[in-house]
């Protein structure tokens, strides 16, 4: 049986969490050995329900940069990859896979696979972050067998900012299972969901999932909504941020300080995102950077009209006035004028939505996505 080895690390995962259990789960399937590193408490819980997956909890790899624990999580690393002697090792996030393909290529695994959905590199970087953290990018994927980069944005970035060694990237962008969100849309779920709520037709329900972090920029978001207040004072609207992470609190103080308390809910974490979007009338993401999100394509699903940055991943998805309207990143009056737009122009959001759920059963299924990634474990070798 052939083995393989997921590291994760300690990462309180979002959406790439949806994608690593389903995947976890096609490999079983498909006759694999799979373990998994992992330690953060909720993220184990969810693994753990899957039949046949081991789960490994005594290794810790923080998310952030730790000097020390690093060392320590690479000095035991190896003992466990000379041990088992996996076939595949397959990293996830920035310390987990600097970590886990260094330990992998000094331990002599034969595949060494990295989830790139984005670079510590972005073009946000400021010129010292720039100088420390390009060479341990290049370091990193030159270790690796092969980065498989979640969109061709991720690829180009890696191009332009010349953090990579062209010949280890491959493209294999990420995908979804769209079926919960066709049938949401169909059973009642948005009347269920608004009722709940308390929120009647007529009443702009706005969303947003995502973590509360800074690279996905809920602050422009939250003032947005003061601005969108000004532009359509009678319009009733609420907007819904489905979420957690480490800004709740400076989120709710914003939220706060613009009187805006009555008009934008910080729900937390939120399980069932299927009906939550079928409960809005658009979704709105204003993320600094991204691999290719997962919210978005979810979003798209659910055929709701989409406001986005023009960062490059999300313009791989969304092309402007055609699935979805595009904002420059940290704008929100761009942002306020763009949900004014959608909102009088019904004809205008109903074909976003239905041309964006179009877009992601036509191009990123998760069926090909596993299947593509299966076929490269077995190329590599």
């Amino acid at each position: 049986m052939r083995k393989t080895l997921q590291i994760t690390g300690d990462s309180p995962y979002g959406g790439a969490g949806y994608l690593i259990l389903r995947w976890c789960q096609f490999l079983v399937v498909n006759g694999w050995q799979v373990d998994v590193l992992a330690t953060n408490p909720q993220w184990v819980a969810m693994l753990k329900e899957i039949p046949g997956l081991k789960v490994i909890e005594d290794i810790l790899i923080p998310r952030d940069i730790s000097p020390l624990k690093d060392a320590q999580a690479f000095s035991k690393l190896i003992k466990l990859l000379r041990r088992t002697r996996y076939d595949v090792v397959h990293t996830y996030t920035a310390t987990p896979g600097f970590v886990g393909r260094l330990a992998a290529r000094a331990a002599g695994v034969p595949v060494i696979v990295h989830h790139q959905a984005g670079w510590t590199v972005t073009e946000f970087s400021t010129p010292l972050q720039r100088i420390i953290y390009t060479p341990l990018e290049y370091l990193a994927v030159a270790a690796s067998t092969c980065s498989i980069c979640v969109s061709h944005a991720v690829e180009r970035q890696a191009y332009d900012l010349h953090i990579a060694p062209p010949k280890k990237l491959v493209v294999i962008c990420n995908g979804i299972n769209p079926q919960p969100f066709f049938e949401a849309c169909q059973n009642g779920a948005r009347e269920m969901f608004r009722g709940r709520l308390g929120i009647p037709d007529g009443h702009l329900l706005i969303g947003n999932t995502g973590r509360l972090a800074p690279q996905k920029d809920n602050q422009t978001l939250i003032e947005a909504m003061k601005i969108f207040q000004t532009l359509q004072p009678e319009t009733p609207f609420t907007l819904l941020i489905a979420g957690e992470g480490q800004e709740r609190a400076e989120l709710e103080r914003l939220v706060d300080s613009l009187g805006l308390a009555g008009r934008v809910k910080l729900l937390g974490f939120v399980e069932d995102i299927p009906t939550f979007l079928a409960g809005v009338d658009m979704f709105i993401s204003p993320s600094l950077w991204e691999g290719l999100s997962i919210s978005l394509l979810e979003a798209m699903a659910a055929a709701k009209p989409i406001i986005t940055t023009t960062i490059l991943p999300n313009a791989e998805l969304i092309e402007h006035e055609v699935n979805g309207l595009l904002v420059s990143p940290r704008r929100p009056d761009q942002i306020a004028e763009a949900v004014q737009r959608l909102w009088q122009d019904r004809a205008l959001a109903v074909r976003c939505g239905e041309a964006a759920r179009q877009r992601v059963v036509d191009h990123y299924s998760i069926e090909r996505m596993f299947n593509e990634t299966l076929e490269l474990y077995q190329v590599q070798k």
